[in-house]
């Protein structure tokens, strides 16, 4: 731009240098012509010597003042060139200190964008720093941890109550105190549930006075932390050969079981419990009977224990299954009835006897006589068939054939008459026995309603007996599937054997005729 700029000052500098110089010319030039036509018109004349004297100090003026003229251009020029190269120089540096502005600028934006985002996540991650602190201080226990431990305690037989209490007490006011600190108070819980296993597990044998009754006698107390607790008198041994003894037994109570010395065991208890204090006294590793469950009616078991038959297991059996065990019991008698009878009538029907072999071996040497002296003393379906073509003439095979069909239509459904029942009552037992199972859960859950879970001995037995009618119906569908396939396979022996001996007799006589 300062470049076009200064290229048109200098053409104008130009121009106005030759128009100068052109003016200068033809002033000359008239100066030099009129003299030279006033001599020729008028001579030589002082006043033509004086315009000249004067037109050459004019001219000599005129040409200073163009030499001043010039060297002002000149210097004006100059000027204006070097104001040009100043300019470029200041519109370099101006644009370069453009760009490094541009640039700054750029950086600028740059920075204040990090800045934003990381402000952003800066934010970010003091929100995530006050959630997980929320999650982290959300994790301190609170005394409803110790409510389980606390329910084993209660559960268990009393041994250290005392003590175990003021542990879990003392854990209750940490988590008072030190709320802010959870992996305190997780250490401390963790600790009294390790203190409580290996309560648990702790077994302690000492010598004590014990009560029996009302008497007071020496003996010793065998404990398994708060499961199982026995003690064994060094008194005189009863008849049996067994010292009194009693066991720490749960008994129901009102509101919770109540845990007592029940002296009135078993004959087999009391051996066993004997049997404990002997190996105790000789061997590191006794074997004791422990009811883990610390279930009632298992503790009413091992105190009032009494021998039973197979006959009273049986009305035991019948008694918890309920009254759909009464249909399965006849369903199971019915189908052996009928698989009994049928296998008889099966067996008779099949039994041909001699007559009825030699006559298919005659038949098969082509001695129809022979055949039919000996179909006589045949027996059974087979030997009907025989006796029903060979006894008679006929005019053709087609009129032995319907003959045949008519002993066919007759026998075979006497044959398979019975098995369809005995299939029935197979596919029906275990029917039976799952509605009653559902019946019995329903009754389980109703239990469970009214006294809770509390006591999982209970829910054991409630399921066990609301089993029984599926075992029951199992046991009779599985012997009756067999009977049924074991006589549906007899019957169609038989009526393969009869369509046997018809076919022989059929092409033995007509098949010689032709």
């Amino acid at each position: 731009m300062f470049r076009r700029k200064n290229a048109s000052l200098q053409t104008k500098d130009e121009r106005r240098k030759g128009r100068g110089g052109s003016l200068l010319f033809a002033l000359s030039l008239a100066f030099v012509c009129v003299p030279v036509t006033a001599l020729a018109q008028q001579g030589e004349s002082i006043d033509a010597v004086k315009k000249r004297a004067e037109l050459n100090s004019a001219k000599a003026d005129l040409e200073e003042a163009r030499k001043k003229r010039d060297m002002a251009v000149a210097a004006r020029w100059k000027d204006r060139e070097t104001a040009n190269q100043e300019r470029e120089l200041f519109n370099e540096k101006y644009q370069e200190s453009k760009e490094k502005v541009d640039a700054l600028m750029s950086e600028r934006a740059r920075l204040f964008e990090d800045v934003r985002v990381a402000r952003e996540d800066l934010a970010q991650v003091k929100l995530q720093a006050e959630k997980a602190r929320a999650e982290y201080l959300s994790l301190a226990a609170g005394p409803e941890r110790l409510e389980t431990l606390a329910k084993f305690q209660e559960q268990g037989i009393p041994f250290k109550i005392a003590e175990r209490v003021e542990v879990q007490n003392k854990v209750k006011k940490e988590m008072g105190l030190y709320r802010d600190d959870p992996l305190r108070i997780a250490r401390s819980i963790l600790n009294v549930a390790q203190n409580e296993m290996a309560f648990t597990r702790t077994i302690q044998m000492e010598r004590a006075e014990l009560v029996f009754g009302t008497a007071v006698s020496e003996g010793f107390r065998l404990r398994l932390g708060g499961l199982y607790a026995m003690q064994m008198a060094n008194a005189v041994m009863d008849s049996a050969g067994n010292r009194p003894s009693a066991l720490m037994l749960p008994v129901a109570g009102e509101k919770k079981r109540a845990f007592s010395w029940q002296e009135n065991l078993t004959p087999e208890t009391k051996s066993e419990i004997s049997r404990v204090f002997a190996d105790a006294k000789d061997s590191a590793f006794v074997r004791i009977p422990v009811d883990v469950l610390l279930s009632t009616e298992l503790s009413s078991e091992l105190a009032n224990h009494q021998e039973t038959t197979w006959k009273d297991e049986l009305k035991t059996f019948f008694k918890d299954g309920g009254i759909l065990m009464y249909p399965i019991a006849t369903l199971f008698g019915l189908g052996l009835l009928i698989v009994l009878v049928k296998l008889v009538w099966i067996l008779v029907r099949g039994f041909g006897g001699l007559g009825a072999r030699r006559a298919l071996n005659a038949l098969k040497k082509g001695d129809v006589e022979q055949a039919r002296v000996q179909c006589q003393k045949s027996h059974g379906a087979v030997g009907k068939v025989l006796k029903t073509v060979l006894a008679k003439e006929y005019g053709g095979r087609a009129a032995a054939e319907k003959a045949l069909e008519e002993v066919f239509s007759a026998e075979v459904p006497r044959i398979e008459s019975g098995l369809t029942w005995v299939s029935v009552f197979a596919a029906t037992a275990p029917l039976l026995g799952l509605l009653g199972t559902v019946m019995g859960m329903i009754e389980l859950f109703d239990v469970i309603t009214m006294h809770g879970t509390s006591d999982p001995k209970l829910l054991a037995g409630g399921i066990s007996i609301a089993l029984v009618t599926t075992e029951a119906g199992l046991i009779v569908a599985i012997p009756l599937q067999l009977l049924h396939t074991f006589l549906a396979n007899r019957a169609d022996a038989l009526r393969g054997r009869m369509e046997k001996a018809g076919l022989a007799v059929l092409n033995a006589l007509w098949i010689k005729e032709k």
